[in-house]
Formats: structure tokens, C-alpha cells, sequence
């Protein structure tokens, strides 16, 4: 597949503070899961009143994400006002292979009431990755094909 050209807007500071606009050029591209990865604490920078049901933002103390690695939110992990939706770095858009941080959360009150500064309002799990084009994953994925030994499928449950 070839490369296309898109357009991009993110926020370059904060949340809600200077937008900016690229266009760049992408590649079909892909990853591979190591079987590593780490949790990472997300902890509140200041106190915030929350409003049930009312999406806002909460600063974070500085989180460090390295390079190489993607993240998920772990929804079981959370604040009792609310759960977090995403989390934003000061730094504009980065790429995989790039170090980031995390310091603002997009937060969504289940509740009313006050997130107090040093609580935990989510949590975020690190997994680290190999990245590269797709053409060279499908090469990967159809050499390990080719040599894995396959067993036969003879379905069902099996008491042997």
C-alpha cells in the first residue's frame, strides 16, 4: 500500500488552549506486542469540583510514557467520581518510537463532588512494542505461517 498524505489537528499546549493543523505523510504501519508491559498511576495535579455527567479536564502530575510503547486505560481502575476518557501530552503528536508525557486527563463525572489533588483518577497500562511498516509484518506473519507445524483440527472436546 502506498503512503497517502492526511491532515492532522491536535492541541499544542493544553487542552482547549492553541490549536495547531500538519499535514504529513503516512505509511501502512503496525506493530508487535511484547509481553511486557507496566501500569502507570495517574494522580490528580489539584483539587477539581467535578459535575455528574459533565466531561471536563483534569491537570495530572507529569506521567512519563516511553518510546516504543502504546496505552490503553484500564477501566476497572478509577476514581469513585468518575473514570477517565483520555489522557493529553504537552508535546503535540508524537510517534510511537518517541518518548511522550502525559499531564491532563479527559475526565467524566459519574458524580458530583471533588477530585482532591494527589488522588488516583485512573490508571494506564504501558505495553511496550516492536513498530514497523505492514509490509514487513505480513512478510514476518507468512514466514511464521509457513514454518509453524501445524496439528490436525479433529474439532470437539477430546478425553483421551
Amino acid at each position: 500500500m502506498p503512503s497517502e498524505k492526511i491532515d492532522i489537528v491536535y492541541w499544542k499546549d493544553k487542552i482547549k488552549g492553541e490549536l495547531e493543523r500538519k499535514t504529513i505523510e503516512i505509511e501502512p504501519f503496525g506493530f508487535q506486542l511484547s509481553s511486557i508491559a507496566e501500569w502507570k498511576m495517574l494522580i490528580s495535579a489539584k483539587d477539581v469540583e467535578v459535575v455528574e455527567s459533565k466531561v471536563c479536564v483534569i491537570d495530572v502530575q507529569e506521567t512519563a510514557i516511553p518510546k516504543n510503547a502504546i496505552i490503553s486505560i484500564l477501566p476497572v481502575m478509577r476514581h469513585a467520581l468518575g473514570l477517565v476518557l483520555d489522557v493529553f501530552g504537552p508535546d503535540g503528536l508524537k510517534k510511537i518510537e518517541e518518548e511522550k508525557k502525559i499531564s491532563q486527563t479527559v475526565f467524566l463525572p459519574i458524580s458530583n463532588g471533588t477530585v482532591k489533588k494527589g488522588e488516583l483518577i485512573g490508571v494506564i497500562n504501558v505495553q511496550y512494542v516492536k513498530t514497523s511498516a505492514l509490509s514487513k509484518i505480513s512478510e514476518m506473519i507468512s514466514k511464521w505461517v509457513e514454518g509453524a507445524k501445524w496439528a490436525e483440527d479433529v474439532g470437539g472436546i477430546r478425553l483421551d
